[in-house]
């Protein structure tokens, strides 16, 4: 059978779509370009609006180019989370997932989950991309992935120990560790993040663990442990927490279960334990009842906290959440404020990367750059940019120029 596999979206999602192709590799299927396969197989995204309209513009490409007699499975989270929007291109598609089983189902093969140890072919065989759960315990408001991913579900740390020993094995020297919330990883089955991380950092190995996002009403409790555990030299010092809003009456509405405090005193702890933290989080601008004065403490909690990357999103409303309910935000005050909060986000990422200049330290040299150079990751996950071929090692760099969204670096003599 003939078979064209691609996906997008989030680490989870990236995982998932190299365990599909590890299956099909597994069960002989000849894997070739789109036009000439018997099925092709989109696995999708429906996080945002935009990402949705994405998704949904793939597909009609896909739609016009595929064989008469082809079959396109649309699978991932936009089958859960809009289904009618995929039928309006064809009632033919196949929607399937985010569930491994149905799809072995529809193929024919023997019937199995996804898993952090079943094999996966992945595009760069340095990165590895592990989950440790699948679902969550939060009930945001404006979020319509819990819809297609559903409650935690914790993998045991035997499995996830295996699927790390079996990656780093096989090549990899970057290791992901990803969930739609490693934060809430293992209170489903009475351990937590820390506790695996030790586990994991039993295998021994020159390597690097990256933690996946995680929401900052779960780290909260365990960020002394998590502290301690980010001091390890295998593990990057980088710690994706998004905040989405500076004002307390929008977290309410969001249902986040944090203050603007607790997030303020939670980084300022972080940055004062462990050293050269990269800090990320997440802002939505125009929520639905955010007023100036909302927008405001979104502006000056991230002058304070001064995020080393900040994502910037305009709310949309999505499919069967809370949120599309309430009175919404004029799409120019949307736009407006995502601007603002946009150049302020790079203003503070460049501060940030300017003060690193003159640093001397090791990277691990994990990919291609897109100007024929190469790309490596500092200790706190910091991009840098190197001219020459050392791809898969560890190099002593001296950072010599700074930009917003990456530093660049020469071999240090």
């Amino acid at each position: 059978m003939k078979v064209y596999v691609e996906g997008y979206g989030c680490s989870l999602n990236q995982a998932d779509t190299a365990a599909i192709k590890a299956l099909l590799k597994k069960n002989s299927c000849e894997f070739v370009n789109a036009e000439k396969a018997d099925i092709i197989i989109i696995n999708t995204c429906a996080v945002k609006t935009p990402t949705e309209n994405k998704m949904l513009r793939r597909i009609k490409e896909l739609e016009a180019i595929k064989k008469k007699e082809a079959k396109i499975i649309v699978f991932g989270c936009l089958p859960k989370i809009h289904p009618e929007a995929v039928r309006k291109i064809d009632k033919s598609v196949i929607l399937i997932g985010p569930k491994l089983e149905d799809l072995c189902r529809f193929f024919g093969f023997a019937e199995k989950g996804f898993s952090p140890n079943m094999d996966m072919e992945y595009e760069n065989k340095l990165v590895a991309t592990i989950p440790i759960a699948r679902g969550c315990l939060g009930d945001c408001t404006y979020c319509c992935v819990k819809n297609a991913r559903g409650k935690l579900k914790s993998y045991k740390v035997n499995e996830i120990k295996d699927g790390v020993r079996k990656a780093l094995q096989k090549g990899a020297k970057e290791i992901r560790l990803t969930a739609q919330d490693v934060g809430c990883y293992g209170f489903d089955i009475g351990t937590n993040i820390v506790e695996l991380l030790g586990y994991v950092l039993e295998i021994e190995g020159e390597y690097r663990i990256r933690l996946g996002m995680m929401n900052p009403a779960h780290v909260i409790d365990i960020k002394k442990d998590l502290a301690d555990m980010l001091r390890e030299e295998r593990v990057y010092r980088f710690l994706h927490l998004p905040v989405q809003s500076g004002s307390n009456k929008i977290l309410k509405l969001m249902n986040r279960a944090y203050s603007a405090e607790d997030f303020i005193k939670l980084v300022e702890f972080l940055k004062n334990k462990v050293r050269d933290i990269t800090i990320a989080t997440d802002i939505i601008v125009g929520f639905p009842y955010e007023e100036e004065e909302d927008f405001r403490r979104t502006v000056e909690l991230l002058e304070t906290v001064k995020p080393d990357i900040t994502n910037v999103s305009k709310y949309g409303v999505r499919p069967r959440t809370l949120a599309a309910k309430f009175k919404q935000v004029d799409p120019k005050i949307k736009k407006f404020r995502s601007s603002v909060v946009s150049k302020l986000a790079l203003r503070l990422s460049y501060e940030n990367n300017k003060m690193l200049v003159g640093r001397k330290g090791k990277i691990l040299v994990v990919e291609k750059g897109c100007k024929g150079n190469f790309v490596g990751r500092m200790q706190n996950y910091k991009p840098v940019v190197i001219r020459e071929n050392r791809i898969g090692e560890f190099v002593g760099v001296e950072i010599v120029e700074a930009h917003p969204c990456y530093l660049e670096g020469v071999l240090a003599t």
